[in-house]
């Protein structure tokens, strides 16, 4: 009986490129505006905007996912009232998510970030108390005079 041997990759075929990951964020990608915290006018809450990739802070260039900064480019307002001029914002400045199918801020979006609001301020509350606890001194530590 022949012995069959692997079959050998041939030299001049290129090898094939690795499948991304089904839940790769690709610039492009829509996403929604969940709350803009940042300080001023207009509030982009509820703004319709695309993903544009990773980049670095400092100088601007992409980034590979992981290590820089997501950026978004708002292209809609939520009223879509007045015309816009296309904004971009860090990741960091606004809570946003993905938005594949266009929904927009929904009834679940706006329970959720409610729910994140309450926590966030217990969370300062607590800070608060835990810094006013190790400055005080103890009554029994104190001294009174020479």
């Amino acid at each position: 009986m022949p012995r069959r041997s692997a079959p050998r990759p041939s030299r001049g075929r290129p090898r094939q490129r690795q499948a991304r990951p089904v839940d790769e964020i690709r610039p492009g990608t829509r996403c929604v505006i969940l709350l803009d915290c940042r300080e001023g006018e207009p509030d982009r809450t509820g703004a319709k905007a695309s993903f544009e990739g990773f980049f670095d802070p400092e100088t601007g260039d992409p980034r590979r996912q992981g290590f820089g900064i997501p950026r978004l480019r708002i292209a809609e307002p939520a009223g879509g009232d007045a015309p816009h001029t296309p904004e971009r914002v860090w990741g960091f400045e606004v809570w946003w998510r993905l938005d594949p199918d266009g929904a927009g801020l929904i009834a679940q979006d706006r329970e959720e970030l409610e729910v994140s609001k309450r926590l966030l301020r217990g969370l300062v509350r607590d800070s608060r108390r835990q810094v006013r606890l190790r400055t005080e001194v103890p009554a029994s530590s104190r001294t009174t005079g020479p």
